[in-house]
């Protein structure tokens, strides 16, 4: 038996090949006739467009096309906040938009503010050389078979449980452990997720014209997410980083994980600085570890040039919830986790000391430390004695330099001053003038 799941459109970028110029207005790879008709269905008035970076070159093209069908003004959106996987809706929100068109690769998260129309790459399939790979990897007719596929062949496939904006159906009187999996695309995050994530007996993939056995559990990569584990097991500060403003719960995620760390007696910080880069975090150097709620695409969970531990909120759960047993499944989707999630334990704080398996400390959950909401607010201390507690903001309150303040009311009000005018090299209120530098020559 085979199932098919579906994508359901609401890290990887795509290639230029895959919306190539279209010569032949009915074959249209950016779908601009389909894109007006959807406008004018729902009668939208402020549209965005949404490109990845490698495609924004045809952008104005396609931004004219439809305004000339449509009869109205379109917006493309320059930059994203977070990745070009994931739909902008606050990027949109500038203008009061109604609705976005996403172009390219999409993770198929859901949003929550905004309308959103997908167009999707298009890659071409052999379907007689994967037909034949096909019957020889599975010839007994007999197996179960769930077939997932990249958004790049939905243009090629028609069309119950969600995961990673995928849902399937499994026959009546079995489970998700009698099936086996098959991916309709190249190996890669996608594919990566869904089998860390969906307990199939084993998965598949079709690459490079063959169909080949993909593990992803056994790899290097899981390795080293249960030594930043460790690493956050140790942290005395952490930071909890938004590098998401549109799937659906990632509020929620992130009170999950500030309650946790609450309850562990670890002080945190919330972070929002858009697009994550070393650079970015490494200006908070009091942060001990980072828990970056995101797209389960995101490729910083991959990164080691990151000055500090970059970590999921299934990770925290990993660490500090002695209710979650050990399973052979890694959810990078922080949905599934979540209250009404399908994996969704309820928490459970360990009360033994534990040793650390990089230092060689012991740590104890009943330790001294002071962490509270408000600056000066009361604490107690596990003797019962009562202390002024210190909250996360703290560290910036004792930093020397602090970056851009209002100072509001410090500094005497002056009226506003004409600046500098000309070239960089030589502005005209500068003494030295090209003459002197003649004269000096001579």
């Amino acid at each position: 038996m085979i199932s098919l799941a579906t994508g359901k459109p609401a890290k990887d970028e795509v290639e230029p090949t895959e919306f190539p110029n279209a010569q032949d207005p009915q074959d249209d790879p950016y779908d601009v006739r389909k894109c007006a008709e959807w406008i004018q269905t729902n009668a939208l008035k402020q549209v965005c467009l949404q490109f990845p970076d490698n495609l924004l070159a045809d952008s104005v093209e396609v931004a004219l096309r439809l305004e000339k069908d449509v009869g109205q003004k379109v917006y493309i959106l320059g930059d994203t906040t977070c990745g070009s996987c994931c739909v902008d809706e606050i990027a949109a929100q500038h203008i009061n938009a109604d609705g976005i068109i996403h172009f390219g690769h999409a993770c198929l998260n859901p949003t929550t503010r905004l309308p959103v129309f997908h167009v999707l790459p298009k890659k071409s399939l052999d379907t007689t050389k994967l037909s034949n790979e096909f019957k020889q990897i599975f010839p007994d007719c007999a197996r179960k078979i769930l077939i997932f596929y990249d958004v790049a062949h939905a243009h090629q496939i028609g069309p119950a449980s969600i995961i990673l904006g995928r849902n399937y159906a499994l026959e009546n009187g079995y489970n998700i452990q009698d099936y086996e999996g098959f991916f309709l695309g190249e190996e890669g995050k996608t594919l990566a997720i869904l089998a860390m994530g969906i307990p199939v007996k084993r998965w598949y993939c079709f690459a490079n014209g063959e169909i080949n056995e993909f593990e992803a559990l056994n790899t290097p990569w899981l390795k080293r997410r249960r030594f930043l584990i460790e690493k956050l097991k140790d942290a005395k500060v952490v930071g909890i980083v938004v590098a998401t403003l549109g799937i659906q719960e990632y509020l929620t995620a992130v009170n999950t994980v500030k309650r946790t760390l609450k309850q562990k007696k670890k002080k945190s910080y919330i972070l929002s600085v858009g697009k994550l880069n070393p650079a970015k975090l490494a200006n908070f150097p009091e942060i001990d570890a980072f828990v970056v709620v995101a797209c389960p695409e995101n490729e910083v969970f991959d990164s080691r040039e990151f000055l500090r531990p970059m970590l999921t909120p299934y990770e925290v759960e990993l660490a500090f919830n002695s209710a979650r047993e050990f399973c052979p499944q890694y959810f990078m989707d922080f949905r599934q986790i979540l209250p009404g999630g399908h994996h969704y334990v309820d928490f459970k704080p360990s009360v033994d000391s534990d040793v650390s398996l990089i230092t060689g400390d012991v740590r104890n959950s009943e330790d001294d430390a002071l962490c509270t909401d408000q600056m000066s607010a009361l604490t107690l201390r596990s003797s019962g004695t009562i202390a002024i507690g210190k909250a996360g903001a703290q560290y910036l309150q004792e930093r020397s330099w602090k970056g851009v303040e209002q100072r509001l009311g410090e500094d005497p009000v002056r009226p506003a001053e004409i600046g500098r005018t000309g070239l960089a090299w030589e502005y005209t209120n500068e003494s030295l003038s090209t003459n002197d530098n003649d004269n000096a020559q001579m």
